[in-house]
C-alpha cells in the first residue's frame, strides 16, 4: 500500500492541499453567520484606512489600534485590505485573509514534517493538520489573533530549512518579527524561543554568523515599531508619529487584563498555568465559538493521549528540526505562567501539540506494518466528515446569538429606509462597530460625530454617532432593531433577520 502511495505521492499531495483549502473556503461568508466584534472592528479598520488613510480614532497607518480603547491588533486589517478593496466590506472579504492563511499554514506544516521525517510521514501530518477541528475553525473567522500560530510555525519551519541553506534565517526573521502586529502575547513568546533556538544552532554547531547578525538585525527592525509603542503606552506617554505611522496611546494597555504583570504574583502564574492544563484535558474553555464539544481542539482526550505519546516519543528518539518544535512546545508552557489564558490567548500552543499529535499517529499505525497511510487517510476521512457535519449544524445554532446572526442584515436594511434616526439594541457587544461595518462612514465623519459614555474606559461605550443611537433607551427613534426577546407584543414590525427584528414607526 505504501508503495502504491509513493509512486501517486504528488497527486495524493495536491489532493489534501486541495481538500484542505476546500474545507477553509466553501460557505466562508456564512458559516459561521453572522460576525464576532473583533472581525467586525478588524474589518471596518481595514475599509478605513482604505478609503482614509486613519483608522477610526483618526490615527494614520497605526502600528496598533486604539479600537474600543485598550488596543486592537492590526496585522489582520492590513492584510486583508486587497481583499476588502477588490471585493467590497462583507463577511466573505473579511475572512478570505483566515482562510488562506489557514490553506499556507496546512502547507507550511507539511513541509515541516516531510523534512523531518520523510515524504509518508509529511502526508500523514497534512491529513492529521487538514482534519483538525481547532485549525478548522480558526481558518474559518477573521480574529486577528488567530494569526501568531500560524506566523510563529512559519518561523521555524524556515529555521529548519536553513539547516541546509542559510538564507532561510531571512524568511524565519521577517515571519518572527510580522508576528508582533498579530498579538501582543508574541512578546512573551518570542523573547524565550529565539534564545532557545539560537542555543540550540550554536550547539549543533551550525550558526553562521554572516547571515544570522544581519537575519536578527531585519526581526529588530520590524519588531521595533510595535515593541516601542508597548513600551510607551507602559509608560502612560502620549501618541507618536513617525514616517506616516502613528504608535498610539491607549486609554489602557490590555496587559491590565490579560497578564499578571498587572500586580499578578506566583499564586496566579500557578492559576494560569493550572487553567491551561484544564483547556488541554477538556479541550474546550468553555467559549462556545473556540471549540465544539464533542470533538474538543484536537479530538478529545484520544487526541491528547496521541499528543502525549509524540512528545515522550520525540523526546526519546527526535528527528532533526524537532528539537524547535520541543522548544515552541515548552515556551508556550513558559508563557502561559503569565497569561490569564483561554484558548484565544494560548492559541501558540496548538500547532507544536498537533505535530506531536501526528508523531503518535505515526508510531501507533506502524504496527500496521506497511498499512500507515491506508489507516491515516481513512481515520482522517471519516473523523473530518463527522466534525464538518457538527461544524454545520450544531456549532451553528451555538454561535448564533454570540456571531449576532441577522444583525448584519437588519443594519444593511434599516439603513436603505432612509430614516433620521436608527436604534440598535444594547443586548449586542459593541453595536456600534457592526453600524459602522455595515453602513460605513469615512472614519473621519465618525472621530466628529462619535459620543462616548466614557471616552477613557479601556472598553468605551458608544451612545451615538450620525443618526444611529444606542443605549438602553430607544427614545423616539425612527426604526429599532431589536433582539427577539425584547419583544413585548403588538410591535410594528417591518421585517425579521435571523435573531433581530426592525421595527418602525
Amino acid at each position: 500500500m505504501n508503495g502504491l502511495i509513493s509512486r501517486h505521492y504528488k497527486m495524493i499531495l495536491m489532493l489534501l492541499l486541495v481538500l484542505g483549502a476546500a474545507i477553509r473556503l466553501v460557505a466562508l461568508g456564512d458559516l459561521p453567520a453572522g460576525l464576532n466584534q473583533d472581525e467586525a472592528s478588524a474589518g471596518y479598520e481595514a475599509w478605513a484606512l482604505l478609503d482614509s488613510g486613519i483608522d477610526r480614532n483618526g490615527n494614520s497607518w497605526p502600528v496598533l489600534f486604539v479600537s474600543w480603547g485598550s488596543g486592537q491588533n492590526v496585522l489582520y486589517s492590513y492584510l486583508s485590505m486587497p481583499f476588502i478593496a477588490l471585493f467590497g466590506l462583507n463577511e466573505w472579504s473579511l475572512r478570505l485573509t483566515a482562510a488562506l492563511f489557514g490553506i499556507l499554514t496546512t502547507y507550511v506544516f507539511y513541509k515541516i514534517a516531510e523534512k523531518t521525517r520523510g515524504k509518508l510521514f509529511g502526508l500523514a501530518a497534512l491529513c492529521v493538520i487538514t482534519v483538525n477541528p481547532w485549525h478548522i475553525m480558526i481558518s474559518r473567522w477573521a480574529l486577528e489573533s488567530n494569526l501568531l500560530p500560524g506566523l510563529l510555525l512559519l518561523g521555524i519551519c524556515f529555521i529548519i530549512l536553513a539547516d541546509s541553506d542559510k538564507r532561510y534565517l531571512f524568511g524565519a526573521a521577517a515571519a518572527f518579527g510580522i508576528s508582533a502586529y498579530s498579538y501582543g502575547t508574541s512578546f512573551l513568546f518570542l523573547p524565550v524561543f529565539l534564545l532557545s533556538a539560537l542555543v540550540i544552532m550554536y550547539v549543533q554547531k551550525n550558526l553562521e554568523w554572516k547571515y544570522f547578525l544581519p537575519a536578527a538585525g531585519l526581526f529588530l527592525i520590524l519588531i521595533f515599531p510595535i515593541a516601542l509603542c508597548n513600551v510607551r503606552n507602559v509608560l502612560g506617554m502620549g501618541d507618536l508619529r513617525i514616517l506616516g505611522m502613528t504608535l498610539p496611546a491607549l486609554t489602557e494597555t490590555r496587559q491590565t487584563a490579560t497578564t499578571v504583570f498587572a500586580g499578578g504574583g506566583l499564586s496566579d502564574m500557578l492559576k494560569n498555568f493550572g487553567s491551561l492544563l484544564k483547556i488541554l484535558w477538556a479541550q474546550s474553555d468553555g467559549l462556545p465559538w473556540n471549540s465544539i464539544e464533542i470533538w474538543g481542539l484536537f479530538w478529545g482526550l484520544p487526541g491528547l493521549a496521541l499528543c502525549v505519546l509524540g512528545i515522550v516519543r520525540t523526546l526519546i528518539k527526535r528527528k532533526k528540526g524537532e528539537e524547535f518544535l520541543l522548544a515552541a512546545l515548552f515556551t508556550s508552557f513558559f508563557a502561559s505562567l503569565f497569561i490569564s489564558v483561554n484558548i484565544n490567548r494560548i492559541n501558540m500552543i496548538f500547532l507544536p501539540l498537533i505535530y506531536f499529535q501526528a508523531v503518535g499517529i505515526w508510531e501507533l499505525v506502524q504496527i500496521l506494518r506497511g498499512k500507515e497511510m491506508a489507516a491515516v487517510l481513512a481515520a482522517s476521512a471519516v473523523c473530518g466528515a463527522l466534525f464538518l457535519k457538527s461544524y454545520a449544524t450544531d456549532f451553528q445554532r451555538d454561535i448564533s446569538d454570540p456571531f449576532f446572526d441577522g444583525l448584519g442584515e437588519a443594519i444593511a436594511y434599516a439603513s436603505e429606509r432612509d430614516a433620521e434616526s436608527i436604534y440598535i439594541t444594547d443586548q449586542v457587544n459593541s453595536p456600534y462597530i457592526y453600524a459602522l461595518f455595515y453602513d460605513p462612514i469615512p472614519p473621519g465623519e465618525f472621530v466628529q460625530e462619535v459620543q462616548y459614555e466614557a471616552p477613557d474606559a479601556a472598553f468605551r461605550r458608544v451612545l451615538s454617532f450620525g443618526h444611529y443611537s444606542f443605549g438602553d433607551d430607544p427614545k423616539d427613534e425612527s426604526i429599532q432593531i431589536l433582539y427577539k426577546n425584547e419583544l413585548t407584543g403588538g410591535e410594528n414590525i417591518a421585517a425579521e433577520f435571523g435573531n433581530y427584528v426592525v421595527l418602525e414607526k
